[in-house]
């Protein structure tokens, strides 16, 4: 696959030095981008064949498109045998027929939806795309494109558009007040998992003494002019940063609020029985119906349905959170992208024989193809 260069008089960004590239996860993944951005990602001056995109050293990349331009290349095929006998033109017969075959199996014809993974490379002054695995993806109703139309603005915003941090940049955040609260929701959430809490008030967290006493350590001190007001503005500092906190382990989807409770009232996402209830049986029983049963529910539906009988407001990152925790507890599991199905003896049996007819099937295929050539020859 080809694209288009950058512009040549795009101002090169700083570049982290190549050491570093390897604490940012997105180096080694294959990035899932709009072919927009892939073709005006700028290259690495450092090596050749990694691009950068807001920071984020990419070299690899997963798309998913759609066929408007092929290009064949015949195949050659070296066989030795005179032509003149039966046994012979039998042979030839069967490699052309296994040909055609082969030929009709990985064919690529323009309107075909394809996934495409591999390298980016420049190659002749263009950008392209080293497959390293492709595939047709069957998709008749738009099932597969919708989805990673959905994935994408997620991914952009939870991973891409985050600037890329070395580690003098993280260093120098971890200074001051970013310290206290990175440090107090690591602290926070530590403390709610271990100790089981289901809910939480943010007051009820400002007493407890080994999350208040990180408080002491890295909030600055006050000022000459704040000593005789100091433990006013003490205990101000003190619930401005416990309730940052609490907004980025929202943000994570550790906690969360309903609009039927108190607003101050906060509840645990891994502790909270009814959700993960609620979630799996809508998995469940939505995974007997004719529409679901192959290829189990999108996470939209299953999002949907939880906020209709759970809480109108539930949060997707929460709803993320669930099925992620769902699929480590081998509750449910990840059929294709965004959709999950009820992991029962019988699916998993019903996975097992479909996987061993093919294989079998194939097995006896090239069984047959060799005992015929060693015949004929």
């Amino acid at each position: 696959m080809r694209f288009r260069m950058q512009s040549e008089s795009e101002k090169y960004e700083e570049e982290m030095p190549s050491l570093h590239w390897g604490i940012d996860p997105v180096f080694s993944a294959f990035a899932r981008l709009y072919i927009k951005d892939i073709t005006e990602m700028r290259e690495s001056i450092q090596v050749p064949g990694v691009f950068f995109y807001n920071g984020h050293p990419i070299r690899q990349v997963d798309v998913v498109g759609i066929v408007v331009q092929t290009k064949e290349r015949d195949a050659f095929y070296n066989c030795g045998g005179h032509p003149s006998t039966p046994s012979s033109l039998s042979v030839f017969e069967q490699l052309k027929k296994l040909q055609e075959t082969v030929s009709q199996r990985t064919k690529l014809e323009i309107g075909d939806v394809v996934r495409v993974r591999g390298h980016i490379r420049t190659y002749r002054q263009k950008r392209e795309i080293q497959a390293s695995c492709f595939y047709k993806v069957d998709d008749p109703v738009c099932d597969v494109q919708i989805s990673r139309m959905l994935e994408l603005p997620r991914l952009y915003r939870e991973v891409y558009d985050k600037p890329f941090k070395g580690p003098e940049e993280i260093q120098s955040d971890l200074e001051g007040q970013n310290f206290s609260v990175h440090m107090l929701q690591e602290k926070v959430q530590g403390f709610l998992l271990e100790n089981k809490i289901q809910t939480f008030y943010q007051q009820e967290l400002e007493t407890v003494d080994s999350l208040v006493s990180l408080m002491g350590v890295h909030l600055p001190s006050p000022t000459c002019e704040e000593v005789k007001s100091e433990s006013n503005s003490s205990s101000k500092r003190i619930h401005s940063v416990f309730k940052e906190a609490i907004k980025m382990l929202q943000e994570k989807g550790v906690v969360f609020q309903k609009p039927s409770s108190s607003k101050d009232l906060y509840y645990v996402t891994e502790h909270d029985k009814e959700l993960f209830k609620v979630t799996l049986d809508v998995i469940k029983e939505d995974c007997r119906k004719p529409k679901h049963a192959e290829k189990g529910c999108h996470f939209l539906h299953v999002l949907s349905c939880v906020r209709q009988s759970y809480s109108p407001s539930l949060p997707e990152v929460v709803m993320h959170r669930v099925l992620e925790l769902l699929e480590s507890n081998s509750d449910v599991v990840s059929t294709m992208e965004g959709y999950f199905m009820f992991k029962s003896s019988e699916h998993l049996q019903s996975l097992g024989d479909e996987v061993e007819e093919t294989y079998l099937r194939k097995h006896d295929l090239i069984a047959d193809m060799i005992c015929k050539v060693d015949v004929d020859f």
